[in-house]
C-alpha cells in the first residue's frame, strides 16, 4: 500500500508540474503577443509618423533649382515629402505632385534613417517644336507636350505637318515625327531643320536640303546612325535623298536621279 500511495503521489506531483509549466508558457506567450501588439501599435500610430523620424535633410537629384521650372518641381517635391517620414514613405504622394509637370518622366524616393531622404527625378528632354494655329508647342523626345515653346527653343527642329494633340501627348504619325526627331544624335541636332509626312512616312529635311526618309519611327536610333554614316561619307556628293527605311541598307539618290525620274514621268492625263 505504501508503494502504491507513493506512486500516486509522484504522478500527481508530475501532473501539477506539467500544468504549472503549461501556465507559465501560456503566460509568456500571451505576454509576448501583447508586447508585439503594443510595439506594432506604437510603430503604426505613433513612431513612424512622429517628429523623431521626420525628413529634415532632403536631397533632390536630377533637377536644377536655378531654373524656374526646376524650382517649381523642387518645391512640389518638398511639399510631398513634408507629409512623409523616413519610416513612412508615401511615393503615391510624390507621384501625384509630379504628375502636374509634363517635364517629369519618373520619380523615386529612398529614405536614410533617421532623418534623411533622397528624391531622384528623371526629366524629359526637348526634342522638337510643333505649331498649332498661332501657338508653338514644345515637344519632348518621346512626343509629350511640354507646354508653350519659350526662349532658346527656336534651334529645335520643327514638326511641319500633322494633327494637333488631343491631350498632353502627340498621336499617330505626328507622334512618329516627334520620336524620329527625338532620336537625333547630338552631333547632328544643329543640322536638322524639320520633319514632314510624305508618301514614304516621316521625312526629315536637313539644313543643307538633304532629305532623310525614315518610314515609321521604329528603330529610329539605327536609322539615324545609318544616316550619319552616309552624310559623313566624303565620296557621296550631290545626294538629295537617303532612304533609311531599312537601316542596314540605306539607299541614296542624287539630283541627277531625281531629274531623270522627272523626265520619264508620264504627263498628266496620259
Amino acid at each position: 500500500m505504501a508503494r502504491g500511495a507513493t506512486s500516486v503521489k509522484r504522478t500527481a506531483e508530475l501532473a501539477r508540474r506539467r500544468e504549472s509549466r503549461r501556465r507559465r508558457i501560456f503566460l509568456i506567450c500571451t505576454g509576448l503577443i501583447l508586447l508585439a501588439l503594443a510595439l506594432f501599435t506604437s510603430y503604426t500610430y505613433w513612431l513612424r509618423d512622429s517628429s523623431l523620424v521626420e525628413i529634415k535633410n532632403l536631397e533632390v537629384r536630377g533637377l536644377s533649382s536655378h531654373t524656374e521650372e526646376g524650382a517649381q518641381i523642387t518645391s512640389a517635391v518638398e511639399s510631398a515629402t513634408g507629409e512623409m517620414t523616413t519610416l513612412h514613405l508615401k511615393p503615391e504622394l510624390l507621384d501625384t505632385e509630379m504628375s502636374r509637370f509634363p517635364r517629369v518622366a519618373s520619380s523615386s524616393i529612398a529614405a536614410d534613417f533617421p532623418n534623411s531622404a533622397t528624391v531622384t527625378v528623371s526629366l524629359r528632354e526637348n526634342g522638337s517644336v510643333f505649331k498649332v494655329g498661332s501657338e508653338t508647342l514644345l515637344i519632348a523626345t518621346d512626343g509629350t507636350v511640354l507646354g508653350t515653346a519659350g526662349e532658346g527653343t527656336d534651334i529645335l527642329p520643327e514638326i511641319s505637318t500633322g494633327d494637333p494633340p488631343s491631350g498632353n501627348r502627340l498621336e499617330g504619325r505626328t507622334l512618329a515625327q516627334a520620336e524620329v526627331l527625338g532620336a537625333v544624335p547630338t552631333e547632328l541636332r544643329s543640322f536638322v531643320a524639320e520633319s514632314a509626312l510624305g508618301d514614304n512616312g516621316v521625312e526629315v529635311t536637313m539644313s543643307n536640303g538633304l532629305v532623310l526618309l525614315f518610314g515609321d519611327s521604329s528603330n529610329a536610333d539605327d536609322k539615324w546612325r545609318a544616316g550619319a554614316a552616309v552624310i559623313a561619307d566624303p565620296e557621296l556628293t550631290d545626294v538629295s535623298y537617303v532612304d533609311l527605311t531599312v537601316p542596314r541598307r540605306p539607299a541614296v539618290s542624287g539630283l541627277e536621279d531625281a531629274a531623270a525620274t522627272d523626265e520619264i514621268a508620264p504627263e498628266p492625263g496620259n
